[in-house]
């Protein structure tokens, strides 16, 4: 059998399919602040165009467990990105608030397949925590990046200057889509193990886990993004119930962001050289002790440490998520329905946040947060017992 060899221009183009896939997560305060300020959308209608968006790309993600391994991998790519800004661009024109959860809606479904495409590619390189470990790294980069240019876009063009903005994205992972693979996944793995069957004959990958043991990985994954949706969409809100004004709390919130780096990059070096268990219960550990500082130490610098040490948590143990996804399932459909759970997860915990909350006391975002994470380590310490060992 041989090894499947890395071709840094295939992970550039993952990279970048993924990034352009998930682009509107990174600028969605500035979407619902202009389908508010530009378009006259209420709160509720600017929070539904944006949650539609996202749980019509969980669901898109979600089906690619279907067929993820079996489509021809630059040519969908290329058809995709090039809906993804045809679509983009279409919302500028839309007449009313329906058309645009219709038109959003559809570009979620777009994103989702994107994403599934990208992640999928990555779940199939040799060293698959780390290349993810480099995507969430770069990832996060650019989105730090481009918030910053943002108010240029907005403020220049109104909300018409944010799908532009997203149709950028796109159109520079249409520019290195030729570096993708041509060939399905499925082709290339039986490529790989030195059969010379078709893409259309080769048989999918089977998934090498008990299956108690993979519910309890998929039961984690959700929970675990729970917790972290729900903490994350309102650290601005607990950020306030300290007293702490405005300018402080977008700055450590920015700082924030550069320590989520810090993750990507840490899980790219380390790689497998703890394994995949110390990372994983180091990225929980990290995201209950920020929980810890929000509840018992007030103060910027505290609430600048705690959303700090959560955003690195986060994106160190994420990659190692859907690394071992990967290593169990070369087809890439666990890797999809992985991410697919991540976004599903992020999507639910701010909706319980909500329900949750009585303000203005947000503690019971903390109380969410504690026990998912809580729960999390629970479920993976079963994964780890039922396979004796996660490396």
């Amino acid at each position: 059998m041989h090894k499947t060899q890395e071709n840094w221009r295939s992970i550039v183009a993952s990279i970048l399919f993924a990034k352009a896939a998930v682009a509107t997560f990174s600028i969605a305060p500035f979407l619902i602040g202009g389908y508010i300020d530009y378009l006259g959308l209420s709160v509720s209608q600017a929070s539904q165009v944006l949650s539609v968006e996202i749980f019509a790309l969980a669901l898109a993600n979600a089906s690619a467990f279907f067929w993820v391994d079996r489509v021809a991998c630059r040519v969908w790519a290329k058809y995709l990105l090039m809906l993804l800004i045809a679509l983009n661009i279409s919302c500028i024109y839309a007449p009313g608030f329906e058309a645009l959860v219709l038109q959003r809606a559809s570009v979620g479904v777009v994103e989702g397949m994107l994403l599934a495409l990208g992640f999928g590619l990555l779940g199939r390189t040799r060293r698959p925590n780390r290349n993810f470990g480099f995507y969430f790294a770069i990832s996060l980069s650019v989105g730090a990046i481009n918030v910053q240019i943002l108010p240029l876009f907005l403020e220049s063009f109104g909300v018409t200057g944010l799908f532009v903005n997203l149709s950028i994205y796109a159109i520079i992972a249409l520019m290195g889509s030729g570096w993708a693979q041509q060939t399905s996944i499925r082709e290339t793995n039986a490529i790989a193990v030195g059969s010379f069957e078709s893409s259309q004959t080769a048989k999918p990958s089977t998934i090498n886990f008990p299956l108690v043991g993979l519910l309890f990985f998929l039961l984690a994954n959700y929970v675990y993004f729970i917790g972290q949706g729900g903490v994350w969409s309102f650290l601005e809100r607990l950020g306030f119930q300290q007293d702490l004004d405005l300018t402080g709390i977008a700055n450590a919130l920015s700082l924030s962001l550069m320590a989520g780096v810090a993750g990507g990059f840490t899980a790219s070096w380390l790689d497998l050289k703890l394994g995949r268990v110390v990372p994983l219960l180091a990225a929980i550990s990290f995201a209950i002790l920020a929980i810890y500082i929000l509840w018992a130490v007030p103060g910027i610098f505290a609430f600048t440490v705690a959303a700090s040490l959560f955003n690195y948590g986060n994106n160190l143990g994420h990659p190692y998520i859907l690394g071992f996804a990967a290593s169990i399932d070369k087809s890439a459909r666990l890797t999809v329905l992985s991410g697919a759970l991540h976004t599903g997860g992020q999507a639910t915990g701010p909706l319980i946040a909500g329900l949750l909350v009585n303000s203005p006391d947000f503690s019971a975002v903390l109380w969410l947060g504690l026990a998912a994470f809580l729960a999390t380590m629970l479920l993976l310490a079963t994964v780890a017992l039922l396979a004796r060992n996660l490396d």
